[in-house]
């Protein structure tokens, strides 16, 4: 048997066997029930039946007048007299019944006929001495079964309908809204936003939550792909700006335009210019490898303390020429088991970070520090710092670049780097305020 693939189909399925095993199950266990009740029965009636007859003064003509037409009626009528004598159905009591009887006491049995079909017998004492002797065939019980039994089936059958029904009512109730969402999340994959539809009213908790997931995610994709949009933008308009001043300048040698005094200036501008854009083409294929996990990483021993002093030296002259105090606070040594020239690119990255951040008089620190469990560095500076909202954000590409892009240059991918490149080493960043007033991002690797 094929398994239906939808979820209707199967809920159906599966009440269908749900109404099929309680209908097996319930003719299982009433079938004995209901011959024991009809038996019960039978023999109640046949007993009151042999009260009667027993309670008249004199029985034994009427059991004489009754006989054929209580054989054809499926009762027969006999005797037993005061010596003992019977015959008919009586002959087939044991001995000790008919004794029992002439003593006086009811019997209710049940015989075999000469052709072994059993027989229900009810015999009673009469006021003379004697006892009437009553009886009547198993296949009425027989038949009161089937008859019985019938209905029962009948029953079961209708309620089986009435289960199969509700089944697709529910069925139908279910896969509807969910029929619903699987268009919604496709139109979704397709790239279409906002277009998850709310679930129909009076639907089930779990539905509702899958639509509110959906919308979730649809709120999210559309946030995201309009942040990717306009980050796409801003890089294309940084590439543009030293891409534009290296080809103005070579357009201008091309001409003859620059004359020879000018060319040592439109050198130094066209090398600036090319390793900006260098550096920026860098970070872009660095933040690719990253996402595909392709980076490459080799750990040896290593000591985080001096790739942060050698980083400090590196930035010394770029800090006094943008007015800022570079400090360094680092142990004598921090051994850890990492990538020097990634740990490096991380302080590098938060370094040139700190520096386009901070105005002249700001201060920007530098260490390395060993915590709990890890070894710290530490990139720190007295600039305008990241409030809550900017500290969620902060090392989403583009985010705050996009915010702040009057603040400073740059394509805004250095914090997502240093994130990438912090979980391949192991370590995990975080960015809060520092003690110097601005933001302070923190480095944990394994110590």
């Amino acid at each position: 048997m094929r398994v239906p693939r939808s979820l209707a189909g199967r809920l159906v399925l599966a009440m269908l066997a749900v109404a099929v095993v309680a209908l097996l199950l319930a003719a299982t266990l009433t079938s004995p029930l209901v011959r024991s009740s009809t038996e019960g029965s039978a023999r109640s009636t046949l007993a009151r039946q042999a009260d009667l007859f027993a309670a008249l003064a004199r029985p034994a003509p009427l059991v004489n007048r009754l006989e054929l037409q209580g054989d054809v009626r499926g009762l027969s009528l006999d005797s037993v007299s005061p010596r003992g004598r019977s015959d008919g159905v009586a002959a087939l009591l044991r001995a000790d019944d008919r004794r029992r009887l002439l003593a006086g006491d009811p019997v209710s049995t049940t015989v075999r006929d000469e052709d072994g079909e059993p027989l229900l017998v009810e015999a009673r004492p009469t006021r003379s001495g004697g006892a009437v002797v009553l009886a009547t065939g198993a296949d009425t019980v027989d038949r009161a079964v089937a008859e019985q039994r019938r209905r029962l089936l009948l029953a079961l059958t209708l309620a089986l309908l009435v289960a199969v029904g509700i089944g697709v009512v529910v069925a139908r109730q279910l896969g509807r809204p969910l029929a619903r969402l699987a268009e919604d999340a496709g139109r979704l994959g397709a790239g279409e936003r906002g277009t998850v539809r709310a679930p129909v009213r009076g639907g089930t908790r779990e539905v509702e939550e899958v639509a509110a997931a959906l919308r979730r995610l649809d709120d999210a994709l559309a946030s995201s792909e309009g942040r990717q949009r306009r980050f796409l933008l801003s890089v294309s308009h940084e590439l543009r700006t030293p891409l534009t001043a290296v080809l103005g300048y070579a357009e201008s040698l091309a001409d003859g335009v620059v004359g020879p005094e000018e060319l040592p200036e439109v050198g130094v501008t066209m090398v600036g210019e090319a390793r900006r854009l260098e550096r920026y083409v860098a970070d872009l294929l660095d933040l690719a490898r990253l996402e595909a996990d392709e980076l490459v990483v080799h750990t040896a021993p290593c000591d985080a303390a001096e790739v942060v002093r050698e980083a400090a030296r590196a930035w010394g002259d770029r800090c006094e020429r943008a007015g800022l105090s570079l400090r360094v606070e680092t142990e004598e040594a921090l051994p850890v088991e990492s990538d020097p020239l990634r740990l490096r690119q991380v302080v590098d990255a938060l370094a040139d970070n700190a520096v386009r951040i901070c105005s002249p008089g700001d201060s920007v620190v530098l260490a390395a520090v060993r915590a709990p469990g890890v070894v710290r560095l530490e990139v720190r500076d007295s600039g305008p710092g990241l409030d809550v909202e900017d500290a969620a954000t902060a090392f989403e590409p583009g985010v705050l670049h996009e915010k702040y892009d009057e603040r400073a240059g740059g394509l805004g991918l250095g914090l997502s780097l240093v994130q990438g490149l912090v979980r391949r080493l192991g370590g995990t960043v975080a960015v809060g305020r520092g003690p110097e007033g601005g933001a302070a991002f923190r480095v944990d690797l394994p110590g």
